[in-house]
């Protein structure tokens, strides 16, 4: 049998595993990817911190998933009758035939709804990225500022989008500058993390460790358009920002092919086996996984398990026998902000967040594809921070920290200043 995997995330990698637990040398498995990595991306709070090297979350495919066909490359399109997928390999199309597909492609950043935040804005999601902002920040603080306003954009950085990773993301930014960066968070809504809207308890922990972090909170705004100087927000005022980090959640490319398999957000529709049709698998980012009659959250540890029963499903099918339900109900959910400060919840039920932090770290370790790599963590977070990360540069910051609205006056740029970002390119990675 032979089974082609399109994508090289969580979902791609458990799949793997399970193929390999339940059949052996028996199935050929050859796997498609743009990149040679897997990002684990719990631990990006902790690497935006300095608590960990950008490289620890990268897992190298070749370990994860050994004995498999690896081709670097990008699926563009698909025949399900004909069984086959065609690959673009470094300018070159190739065709891949196989008996059963796994389209694991995952997300791209929601980029392309802001104008200019795919062009000015730093996405983390994928390879490198988190590298190259943290290449940036330390590029803004060694360049000599030209006066006390551009001192104060190149101390500024917007977060768009208030979810479980932009919560995250500016929590750890603020404490990465201990107070000598200005760090705002723009939500949409009345609070942060829409999925705990109604938990009141929950919502004031989360907003008590932004406070504490430092991070200034601006509720009740969208940005709506970015530049290299920064944001303008859906009510027309402006922040000055040299940094603005895209948290708007995902969006899925359409696969050529298997449009008529999809819904409209682009998801593909699989059933409750996750089977998208005869000989077409899906889970993870890229498909519409229900349970309990509800699409299921967008999360690691669903499409890990996602994966594991797509993998076993296959199998069966190998040996005749029909494949079965994903019965997966949810474990838990978690926003994480300093060592021994976490909100999570387990089965609905909120935990102290010594407690969450504590959970949060085991299952993370657990998960990490890479046993090596696993242990790598747990040494590295175990050496002082002092020895991550260097001392910020101070530079010009206003003081407020939790703003309900901008209360009065617009900022508006008096004119363009020179460019002074040269950062490397491009800093978007497409998916398989």
């Amino acid at each position: 049998m032979r089974v082609v995997i399109l994508g090289g995330g969580y979902t791609a990698i458990w799949c793997y595993r399970a193929l390999q637990r339940w059949t052996g040398s028996s199935v050929e498995v050859t796997v498609v990817a743009p990149t040679s990595q897997h990002v684990f991306h719990g631990f990006t709070g902790e690497v935006l911190d300095g608590g960990l090297a950008p490289a620890l979350q990268n897992s190298d495919l070749e370990r994860c998933m050994p004995r498999a066909r690896r081709l670097l490359g990008t699926a563009v399109a698909v025949d399900p009758v004909r069984r086959t997928v065609q690959v673009e390999q470094a300018g070159a199309t190739t065709e891949l035939e196989y008996d059963e597909l796994v389209v694991a492609t995952g997300a791209q950043d929601r980029t392309a709804a802001v104008p200019g935040l795919a062009q000015h804005g730093w996405s983390l999601r994928h390879p490198g990225q988190v590298q190259l902002l943290l290449d940036h920040l330390s590029e803004l603080e060694t360049t000599p500022a030209e006066d006390d306003r551009d001192a104060a954009r190149r101390g500024t950085v917007v977060v768009a989008g208030a979810g479980f990773a932009g919560t995250e993301v500016a929590a750890a930014l603020a404490r990465r500058y201990g107070g000598t960066r200005r760090i705002v968070l723009v939500a949409s809504g009345t609070g942060v993390v829409p999925a705990w809207q109604q938990r009141s308890t929950l919502q004031r922990r989360l907003l008590q460790n932004l406070d504490e972090a430092g991070v200034e909170l601006l509720t009740g705004r969208r940005v709506v358009s970015v530049d290299e100087d920064g944001v303008v927000l859906d009510d027309g005022a402006r922040l000055e920002a040299a940094t603005t980090v895209s948290a708007l959640g995902n969006s899925v490319p359409g696969m050529p092919g298997l449009e008529a398999f999809q819904e409209p957000d682009g998801l593909l529709r699989v059933d409750d086996r996750l089977r998208v049709t005869e000989g077409v698998w899906s889970a993870g980012d890229a498909a519409a996984v229900r349970s309990r009659g509800r699409r299921a959250p967008k999360e690691a540890l669903w499409a890990i398990r996602a994966g594991t029963t797509v993998g076993r499903n296959i199998a069966r099918a190998a040996r005749g026998a029909a494949p079965r339900r994903f019965g997966f109900r949810g474990l838990g959910t978690v926003a994480a902000f300093a060592p021994g400060r976490a909100v999570a919840t387990i089965w609905g039920v909120a935990l102290p967040q010594p407690v969450g932090w504590a959970v949060r770290a085991a299952v993370f370790l657990w998960f990490v594809p890479s046993r090596r790599g696993a242990v790598d963590i747990l040494r590295w977070s175990l050496r002082r921070r002092e020895t991550v990360l260097p001392a910020p540069v101070p530079v010009a910051v206003r003081a407020p920290r939790v703003l309900v609205g901008l209360d009065g006056g617009r900022a508006a740029s008096s004119g363009r200043r020179p460019a002074v970002d040269d950062r490397p390119q491009p800093r978007t990675a497409e998916s398989a």
